[in-house]
């Protein structure tokens, strides 16, 4: 069944793109393809399948903007991953060695999520000049698309700084759009998930967001800006909402049956790109990424991390050590998909936060939960700055090889120069802390701007 509603999903919203002012197109609005495509809001069946049409883009191809690259190239920036061969498409993001013409800046980041972020106009648009849908559905489905724009602009923001704000499917707006100050982004990431809290009407399957997706991504947006009580309050909201629980087999976190699990993107015929490209066909294959020294150093012994979500291979002699969260690089069987938010998160989060304000009792129990989790004993700090290097040592951790955090960490924190200047040498300059603005899209829009020393 789930298989069948994606794909109807994605054929709708591929019609909405296709007769909309998608940029790529000369033809703007014109009279007949707005009613073409305002017929998919006439009820809400169709209006639905065009809303999970979007989740089944950007959960589409092989590491694509929301769908394994930004696990996989943020993670080659920072510290965490390094690729054993080399290769000319990752090579560069390993070495910050991006140039404004490298075509993975472009393809694998910027173009999906402006176009995931156009979809999302796209199915709200509709929505709002819908004479056909119920009032709960459509109230349902625009909070989950202002989820979806918010996501997106929050990774393009920390990729790439200042980005276009756009709001609106209109080509004649969009194309001369310029770059919008990330501070207003955040703003509107914000007002984005804060609206979409009070329009979500229940809790729906984890593969859809729901009001708690929507708390659990304000609590990190509040945390990067530094709104110590906000991100508190986010994050207990998600906490104490008795929705999800930490699973107590590590091995079980990241299957599509997870407890933990707050929102994932799940594929109707395959696993993840995660498992794909990083757990290996043999026990005697060379990974295509492997864990840093530094990082795989970091955790001891005792931690069941190191042994659930760290495989090994012997090459040659070598021993490379790659992730392994998710664990099926392949199979008809589909059991696992991309967590994109999890309640371990949260109590980082809250430890943080509450750290911040100067809990010290609240961050450390928030911190234990995961340290518990992982089979390792009670921390105790006895002062703030002790304290919140634990739970910067515990997110390098929890969170290895996901979503891009360990890259986004190192950034917000301002720790990216002292950490990778001494990882990467010569290699790292402070203006690498953001990837440059894709040529192709400032010949499209000459309202762009580029990023320093790019």
């Amino acid at each position: 069944m789930r298989q069948i509603e994606y794909k109807k999903g994605f054929c709708l919203i591929l019609l909405i793109a296709l007769l909309g002012s998608c940029k790529k197109f000369l033809a703007i609005d014109p009279p007949q393809t707005q009613a073409q495509s305002q017929e998919i809001f006439n009820s809400d069946q169709t209006a639905t399948s065009a809303a999970v049409g979007v989740y089944y883009q950007m959960a589409s191809g092989n590491l694509t903007f929301l769908n394994g690259a930004i696990s996989v190239y943020p993670g080659l920036s920072a510290d965490e991953l390094t690729n054993p061969t080399s290769n000319s498409d990752y090579d560069p993001f390993k070495i910050d060695n991006l140039l404004a013409t490298t075509s993975s800046v472009n393809s694998k980041f910027w173009s999906n999520g402006y176009k995931y972020i156009y979809n999302a106009n796209a199915v709200i648009e509709g929505i709002n000049n819908s004479t056909g849908m119920s009032a709960t559905t459509m109230s349902e489905l625009k909070a989950e698309m202002l989820f979806v724009r918010a996501l997106n602009n929050f990774y393009l923001v920390n990729l790439f700084g200042d980005i276009p704000l756009i709001t609106v499917t209109d080509y004649r707006v969009n194309s001369l759009t310029p770059r919008t100050p990330a501070d207003q982004v955040y703003d509107a990431i914000i007002s984005d998930l804060l609206t979409a809290k009070t329009l979500f009407n229940g809790v729906l399957p984890n593969t859809r967001p729901n009001k708690f997706a929507a708390a659990a991504l304000l609590a990190r947006v509040y945390l990067y800006r530094k709104d110590w009580v906000n991100a508190e309050k986010q994050a207990t909201e998600v906490i104490s909402s008795n929705a999800y629980l930490l699973e107590s087999n590590l091995n079980n976190v990241f299957l599509n049956t997870s407890g933990e699990t707050i929102f994932q993107l799940g594929r109707a015929n395959s696993n993840t790109s995660e498992g794909f490209v990083f757990v290996t066909a043999t026990t005697t294959t060379r990974p295509a990424f492997t864990l840093t020294a530094p990082l795989y150093a970091a955790f001891t012994a005792a931690d069941k991390r190191r042994s659930s979500w760290i495989k090994s291979n012997v090459v040659g002699g070598v021993t490379y050590n790659y992730p392994y969260k998710y664990k099926v690089k392949s199979s008809t069987s589909v059991t696992e998909s991309n967590i994109v938010l999890r309640l371990a998160e949260q109590y980082l989060i809250r430890a943080e936060a509450r750290a911040q304000q100067g809990n010290l009792t609240g961050g450390q129990a928030d911190l234990n939960n995961i340290r518990f989790r992982a089979g390792l004993t009670a921390s105790a700090f006895a002062t703030q700055t002790d304290l919140l290097a634990a739970v910067a040592a515990e997110r390098r951790l929890e969170l290895f090889a996901e979503w891009g955090h360990r890259w986004l960490d190192l950034k917000r924190t301002n720790m990216a120069d002292a950490v990778l200047g001494s990882f990467k040498g010569t290699n790292w300059q402070t203006t690498d802390a953001l990837y440059p603005i894709p040529q192709a899209q400032i010949l499209l829009n000459p309202a762009l701007t580029q990023n320093p020393s790019y």
